[in-house]
C-alpha cells in the first residue's frame, strides 16, 4: 500500500468535518422525525442526488447492473455501510452517554488493522498500531468526563454501537474488494439498494406520521445529511479506501468527534472545551506516526 499523499490527508480532514457536522444536524432533524425516518430519509435524498448526477455528469453509471447476477454486491454494500450501522446506532445510542458512544465508535481503526492485515495488502506494523492508539487516546481525552456507565446502559446497547463501528469496517472491505467498479457506480447503486431495503419500514412509519409536525429547519438538515453527509461523503470515503486502504480511511472515526463538538459549539452554542484543541493536536501526531507506518511498509 502506497504512502498517503497530502491530498489524501486533506480529504480525510474534509470527510471528518462533513461527518462531524452531521451530529448537530441530527439534533435538528429529530425535532420533527424519528430515528428510522432519519436513516431512511438520509439515504433517500442521497439516492436522489446521485441519480441526478448520473444523468447529468456521471453518465458512466449502469443501473442495469442491479438487474444482473451481480446485484447482490451493491445490496451488500448498501446494507453494511448504511442500513445496518444507521439502525444499530439508532437503537444503541439512546442507552448510553455520548462520550461512551464516541469511544466505542472510535474502535473502528482497531478492527480495520486486524481485518485489513488478513484480507487486503494493507499489512499491520507497530507504527500503524501506535498511530491508532495515539488517536484513540485523543478521543478519550476529549470525552473522559462523559465516559460512564449509566443506569440505562446495557450490554445490548454497547454491542449495538460496537457492531455499527464493525459494520462500517466490513463495508469498507467489501468496497475495496469491488474497486473494479468506479466510485460513482458503487455510490449510486449502493445508495439505491439501501433505499429499497429501508423503503418498507419507512412507508410504514410515514403512514402514522403527522406531516404538519415537520419543521422547515428539520427538512433542510435532513436534505443536507443526505446530499453532503451521505452521498458526497461516501464518494470521498470510497476514494480514500481505493487509494490508501482501509486502515488510513478508518482514522476518520478518530477525527469525527473533534469536529462534531466544534460544530456543536459553533452552531448550537454548546460549551467549548480546551480539550478539543489538545485532542486535535494529539490526533495529528497519531496521523504522523501512521505515515511512518506506511513508509515502513
Amino acid at each position: 500500500m502506497k504512502t498517503p499523499a497530502l491530498k489524501s490527508y486533506i480529504l480525510l480532514f474534509v470527510l471528518s468535518a462533513i461527518w462531524g457536522s452531521a451530529f448537530f444536524n441530527y439534533k435538528i432533524v429529530l425535532y420533527s422525525f424519528d430515528y428510522l425516518l432519519l436513516a431512511g430519509g438520509r439515504i433517500f435524498f442521497a439516492t436522489i442526488f446521485l441519480c441526478l448526477l448520473s444523468v447529468t455528469i456521471f453518465r458512466s453509471i449502469n443501473f442495469k447492473i442491479l438487474f444482473s447476477k451481480k446485484f447482490y454486491i451493491f445490496f451488500t454494500i448498501g446494507f453494511t455501510n448504511y442500513v445496518l450501522p444507521f439502525s444499530l446506532i439508532a437503537f444503541g445510542i439512546n442507552g448510553m452517554s455520548s462520550g461512551l458512544a464516541a469511544l466505542l465508535m472510535s474502535a473502528g481503526p482497531f478492527y480495520a488493522i486486524i481485518l485489513s492485515h488478513f484480507f487486503t495488502n494493507d499489512k499491520f506494523n507497530k507504527y500503524k498500531l501506535l498511530g491508532t492508539i495515539i488517536g484513540f487516546i485523543s478521543v478519550f481525552i476529549l470525552f473522559y468526563d462523559q465516559v460512564y456507565i449509566s443506569q440505562t446502559t446495557t450490554i445490548k446497547s454497547v454491542l449495538f454501537v460496537m457492531s455499527a463501528s464493525l459494520s462500517y469496517v466490513i463495508g469498507g472491505l467489501i468496497i475495496k474488494k469491488h474497486q473494479s467498479y468506479n466510485n460513482e457506480t458503487i455510490a449510486a447503486l449502493s445508495m439505491l439498494s439501501g433505499t429499497l431495503i429501508l423503503l418498507p419500514v419507512c412507508l410504514f412509519q410515514l403512514y402514522f406520521f403527522d406531516i404538519q409536525k415537520i419543521q422547515l429547519s428539520s427538512l433542510i438538515s435532513l436534505i443536507y445529511l443526505g446530499v453532503v453527509s451521505t452521498a458526497i461523503a461516501f464518494m470521498i470515503r470510497a476514494k480514500l479506501i481505493f487509494e490508501n486502504g482501509l486502515i488510513f480511511m478508518s482514522q476518520v472515526s478518530l477525527l469525527i468527534p473533534i469536529f462534531g463538538l466544534y460544530f456543536s459549539w459553533l452552531f448550537l452554542s454548546e460549551e467549548f472545551s480546551f480539550n478539543m484543541l489538545i485532542s486535535l493536536f494529539i490526533i495529528i501526531s497519531g496521523l504522523w506516526v501512521l505515515q511512518i507506518g506506511y513508509k515502513k511498509n
